[in-house]
């Protein structure tokens, strides 16, 4: 048989039982910090309990607690007989007590305990810039750049679309006009691309790529990649293998519309995500004047290279463009990165205008191209720093800038890993 039960278990009343229950929570409060006096180092431990023990004897010794305690108790027992108003109330005395206590405890001070954080804690640093030595200012990226030399040599704006992009991903061809002071690498980043996907949607400037000119139009994918003219004989597996791409990437790509068996037909285009093929640019600079023999008393360089001008790099080196720009106002002076003699000083018939090229002795030669004014001459040796000429934008330029070349071997080389 199941026993019924209707009342609760009988449990001590009165104030007996609230005195007990307000013993043991101090004696647990009392152990907690016993615990953490222990956990201190060395005698501080030891030191942090006898003051908070000092510290309470004393508040406790102004605080007539006794006296207030029994009136509160004798007016809690006049205000009810049974007792039953004191067990009402008997958490919320207890949870007075615990505030009474939390503002005793905050009165007492903490030692101070030295505390030695891990290496690993301290290794993070703050990327500070890139100081060039030479007054040359490398943004990480030509997004939002604030172009400005000075207050009185304003350079250009980057590059802005000509529409209006939604944040979900693009998926649109765009057409852009060639604005003053662009290039290929600029307007890429300005649109988030890679500087050989735009190089390769635009057939006209791909194997030329500094040749730009204002007013020019350019084909910007949405993606980086190859934008494709399919021709005979074309599929959609031949096109992955070929441009180390992959078939679900081709098919996949919304702007393509493609749909099973996914055949291409000859002048379709389509955009080849990820794809990749080799970047052939036409040589600008060889075959040219050159000086029959270095003169006798011709210097030598060091192979220390300085930055040959001041400005704004607008354009690094990459498989497109085998240098850097540097821009800033016309007649800014270039100067020699290295010590030698001139090679070559004049006009270049292709497009890079005025330009001095500087033999070492060491194996290097540099190149400044598109100058304003030259200030050397073929056969004369100059010193490390020494002013060669002024920037420009003659040749096939959008701008006054300098283009700068560090070439070993008949190879170019990329110039940021030679400058300090």
């Amino acid at each position: 048989m199941i026993e019924s039960q209707t009342e609760f278990p009988a449990r001590e009343r009165g104030p007996v039982a609230i005195w007990a229950k307000g013993r043991r929570l101090s004696a647990n409060i009392a152990t907690r910090l016993r615990e953490q006096a222990q956990a201190l180092p060395g005698t501080r431990g030891a030191q942090y309990l006898r003051d908070f023990r000092s510290l309470v004897g004393n508040k406790a010794e102004q605080i007539p607690l006794r006296t207030y305690l029994s009136r509160l108790l004798e007016w809690v027992a006049a205000g009810g007989k049974d007792g039953s108003l004191l067990n009402r109330y008997a958490l919320h005395l207890v949870i007075v007590f615990l505030a009474i206590a939390v503002v005793v405890i905050s009165q007492v001070t903490i030692p101070e305990v030295d505390l030695v954080l891990p290496e690993a804690a301290l290794a993070e640093a703050e990327i500070q810039p890139v100081d060039t030595g030479g007054g040359v200012e490398i943004p990480e990226t030509n997004r939002g750049v604030n172009r400005l030399i000075s207050s009185e040599a304003v350079l250009f704006p980057a590059p802005v679309l000509h529409t209006t992009v939604s944040e979900r991903d693009r998926m649109t061809f765009i057409t852009y006009t060639v604005q003053a002071n662009d290039n290929i690498w600029a307007i890429a980043q300005g649109f988030g691309l890679k500087a050989e996907t735009v190089l390769w949607a635009n057939p006209k400037v791909e194997k030329s790529p500094d040749l730009l000119s204002v007013g020019q139009k350019l084909v910007i994918p949405p993606v980086d990649g190859i934008y494709y003219t399919v021709a005979q004989g074309d599929t959609v597996e031949k096109l992955a293998k070929t441009y180390k791409t992959t078939v679900e990437k081709i098919v996949g790509f919304e702007g393509n519309q493609l749909e099973e068996p996914y055949t291409l037909a000859v002048g379709q285009q389509v955009m080849l995500p990820d794809g990749r093929k080799q970047v052939v640019v036409q040589t600008n600079y060889y075959p040219m004047t050159r000086v029959g023999s270095a003169p006798k008393d011709a210097l030598k360089g060091s192979g220390r290279f300085a930055w040959p001008t001041q400005g704004i790099l607008t354009q690094r080196y990459w498989s497109g463009h085998l240098g850097i720009d540097i821009a800033n106002r016309t007649g800014t002076p270039i100067r020699a990165a290295d010590a030698g003699y001139v090679v070559m000083a004049g006009r270049d018939t292709w497009g890079y205008g005025n330009q001095v090229l500087i033999d070492h002795g060491n194996g290097y030669m540099t190149r400044y191209a598109h100058l304003d004014t030259i200030k050397v001459k073929a056969g004369e040796s100059v010193e490390r720093n020494q002013q060669i000429g002024t920037m420009g934008n003659t040749g096939r330029s959008t701008g006054p800038h300098l283009h700068f070349e560090i070439i070993y071997s008949q190879q170019r080389r990329n110039p940021l890993g030679f400058l300090p």
